[in-house]
C-alpha cells in the first residue's frame, strides 16, 4: 500500500532500497548515488530528517528533482539508488 504522506513514501522507498541492498549482500555504505524525484512541495526539514536518520551518517552523492508527475497520481516520491562494492 502506498501511503498518502510523501514523508512516509520517502521512508518506505528507502526501506525498499535497504532491503534490496541486503539481498545483494550490500549495506548502506555501499550506496554511491541517490536521485530523488518529488511531486509537489514536501516539507524540506522533515525530508532531510528522515533521510539523515535512514542513512545513519552516510552521505552518498545526491540529486533532487521536482517533476510534474510520476507513474501514478498516488506516487509523490521516487528514489533511484546506485550502489557499488569493491571486491
Amino acid at each position: 500500500t502506498i501511503p498518502d504522506d510523501p514523508i512516509e513514501q520517502i521512508d518506505l522507498a528507502l526501506e525498499n532500497i535497504f532491503r534490496n541492498l541486503r539481498a545483494a549482500n550490500m549495506d548502506i555504505k555501499d550506496l554511491i548515488k541517490l536521485t530523488y524525484y518529488l511531486v509537489g512541495e514536501i516539507d524540506t526539514a522533515k525530508r532531510r530528517e528522515v533521510v539523515a536518520s535512514k542513512l545513519q551518517g552516510h552521505k552518498p552523492c545526491s540529486t533532487l528533482l521536482y517533476v510534474a508527475r510520476l507513474a501514478t497520481p498516488a506516487l509523490k516520491v521516487e528514489i533511484d539508488a546506485w550502489a557499488s562494492r569493491a571486491e
